[in-house]
C-alpha cells in the first residue's frame, strides 16, 4: 500500500519527542507539498521529485519576497531528510532518494560570543551607570557582564544573558 508523505510525517512526529516547534515546522512543510501538488507515494519518490519541490519551494519563496527563500528551501530539504531516513529505517522505503545541495542562504544573526576585549569595553561603559528600574541583580550592570563572560552573549546586536 502506497505510503503518503502525511502518513509518514504523522508517524514521524509520534515516533519522535519533538517540540511544538518543530512540530510546526514539519506540519508547515507538509503543507507546502500539499501546495505544490506532491501526489507522489514515498515509495516511488525519486531526486527529481525533491528537486522539483524544493526549487518551488526556493521559487514561491521569491514571489513572495521572503527575506531569505535559501534558507526556507534549505529547512524544507532538512524536514524532508529527517522524514525520509526514519521511513528508510522504519523500511517503509526501500531505497533513500539523493537529496539536492542545499540552496545558497544568507547567514544572518547568529550568536557572537563576546571577547574579553568587548566585555571590557562594556564594563567601562556601564561600570558607573545607575540600576535600570527592572533590574534585581545584586551587582550593577557593568560588573554583571564582566563577571559572567561565559554565559553572556550578543545576539543581533542587542546584549543578553547566555541560554
Amino acid at each position: 500500500m502506497p505510503t503518503s508523505l502525511k502518513t509518514a510525517v504523522d508517524c514521524y512526529v509520534r515516533a519522535k519527542n519533538l517540540s511544538r516547534g518543530t512540530r510546526d515546522e514539519y506540519s508547515c512543510t507538509l503543507r507546502k507539498w500539499k501546495r505544490w501538488v506532491g501526489g507522489v507515494s514515498l515509495e516511488r519518490l525519486t531526486r527529481g521529485h525533491v528537486r522539483e519541490f524544493l526549487d518551488w519551494v526556493y521559487d514561491t519563496a521569491v514571489t513572495n519576497e521572503g527575506t531569505n527563500p535559501g534558507r526556507t528551501a534549505n529547512k524544507a530539504r532538512a524536514n524532508l531528510q529527517a522524514i525520509l531516513s526514519w521511513a528508510w529505517e522504519q523500511e517503509i522505503i526501500e531505497s533513500l532518494p539523493r537529496l539536492p545541495r542545499p540552496k545558497p542562504q544568507r547567514d544572518v544573526a547568529g550568536r557572537h560570543y563576546l571577547t574579553k576585549a568587548e566585555l571590557n569595553a562594556l564594563y567601562f561603559a556601564t561600570h558607573s551607570m545607575r540600576q535600570p528600574h527592572s533590574w534585581d541583580q545584586e551587582a550593577p550592570v557593568g560588573r554583571y557582564w564582566r563577571e559572567r563572560p561565559a554565559n553572556r552573549i550578543l545576539t543581533a546586536g542587542v546584549v543578553c544573558s547566555g541560554l
